[in-house]
């Protein structure tokens, strides 16, 4: 990504935005690790990151919408040599302005936020618009609501208002540069999954499986987007199972969910494996059905069709095969078997934020039928990352591992 793609990003924002107005958003900070250093990994906050490219820690962003115009301006930590000779190199103005494209006049300390703030409300943007990213009523305060609650306290006029919403609105349609991203982590996805099929055995724990994935990830130069799940036997049926700690025996099938991440922008796919390296009747027979559901869906993931019709369609046709399957003798009991939706948005998060209702040209989704047979201790999902065009849909995957025959010969070797 260059400089002006986050550049573009923030304009398309400020005309998105209506009136006047304050934006702040902040990168995040590292957890603290119990009893330890603040040595955590640290995952920046991807609504900061989509508008600067910049994933270090303790940064904030402050967009000013005016009736005269916008500026903008980023607030770093001011390098500390003793903090460098523990910790390594600390973000510099320049390397700020190179990466972000904010002109490095504008990149001041973190000592002037409160400052640059206050001048703004008090020269009359009452509108202060923040990130928030809250899922649970029960999580510690944020930081972006903790400075919220300042404003509130200082400047009683002021107008808090989440922002997330347009930002995930812009984040719903990829670019060709968020678009060759995500490529290539899948590229990187498959072809570690490769290795794993020519390397892990009958025996092997669940996590040896995925630490062998894993191992080619990290020998390719990426991350992962999200905890591997390598789901053997019976605990293929819990769709976010990752304890990875069960031995996997000949004769059961091996789901995995995984996705390589590059410039944070994740793949997410999905495999089912037999663990011995060849299929059973019965489970060549289910691994076909959601085969063919997955192409049911995707041909739904057109411009101009509502989002839901994907989904339908893999209900729809499961109401069938189910049948001939001998696992359902009522169209309802489909939900037994299948209990997810067949999609959702993909980009710098895993699960996308997107408030689109009907898919539109340059939307990235998941394409993710499952089925899950307790009873008989299988559990299938296929999942590729697809495309929206003005057309036909680009699978970003392909049918890559997707051949029960190619399956088999890789196991074989």
């Amino acid at each position: 990504m260059t400089a002006e793609f986050y550049t573009n990003n923030r304009q398309k924002l400020l005309d998105k935005l209506e009136g006047t107005g304050v934006i702040l958003l902040y990168s995040g900070k590292a957890p603290v690790k119990s009893n330890d250093q603040d040595m955590s990994p640290f995952s920046v906050n991807r609504n900061f990151y989509y508008l600067t490219g910049i994933d270090t820690q303790n940064v904030w962003l402050l967009l000013a919408k005016t009736k005269k115009g916008a500026r903008t301006w980023l607030f770093i930590d001011e390098p500390d040599e003793e903090i460098i000779k523990w910790n390594g190199k600390m973000l510099t103005r320049e390397r700020a302005s190179e990466r972000s494209g904010i002109k490095s006049d504008n990149i001041i300390y973190m000592q002037d936020l409160e400052r640059y703030t206050a001048m703004y409300l008090s020269n009359g943007l009452t509108d202060v618009y923040f990130s928030f990213d809250r899922r649970s009523m029960l999580a510690p305060p944020t930081r972006a609501e903790e400075f919220a609650r300042t404003i509130r306290e200082k400047f009683p006029m002021a107008q808090i208002k989440n922002i997330a919403p347009l930002i995930s609105s812009l984040r719903a349609i990829k670019t060709p540069e968020e678009i060759e991203c995500i490529r290539k982590a899948g590229d990187v996805t498959i072809e570690a999954l490769k290795r794993m099929l020519e390397t892990a055995r009958p025996g092997e724990y669940e996590y040896q499986w995925a630490a062998d994935y894993e191992y080619h990830v990290a020998r390719n130069g990426l991350r992962h987007g999200f905890e591997t799940i390598a789901a053997s036997g019976g605990n293929a049926v819990m769709l976010h199972y990752s304890d990875n700690d069960c031995v996997t025996k000949d004769g059961d099938l091996l789901l995995v969910d995984l996705g390589a991440e590059y410039r944070y922008y994740s793949a997410d796919v999905s495999r089912t494996f037999p663990v011995g390296g060849r299929f059973t009747d019965r489970q060549r027979e289910l691994f076909t059905i959601v085969r063919d559901a997955m192409d049911m869906a995707r041909d739904k993931m057109r411009p101009g069709i509502e989002t839901k019709e994907s989904n339908q369609a893999v209900v729809d046709f499961y109401k069938k095969a189910l049948r001939t399957a001998k696992l359902i003798n009522d169209d309802s009991d489909v939900r037994k078997y299948y209990y997810h939706g067949v999609s959702h948005s993909l980009g710098l998060d895993t699960h996308d934020p997107c408030d689109r209702t009907v898919y539109e040209p340059g939307m990235v989704i998941t394409c993710e039928p499952g089925l899950y047979v307790a009873e008989e201790g299988i559990g299938i999902r296929l999942e590729n990352d697809i495309l929206v065009t003005g057309g036909e849909p680009e699978d970003l995957i392909g049918n890559r591992l997707l051949d029960i025959a190619e399956i088999e010969q890789l196991m074989a070797k």
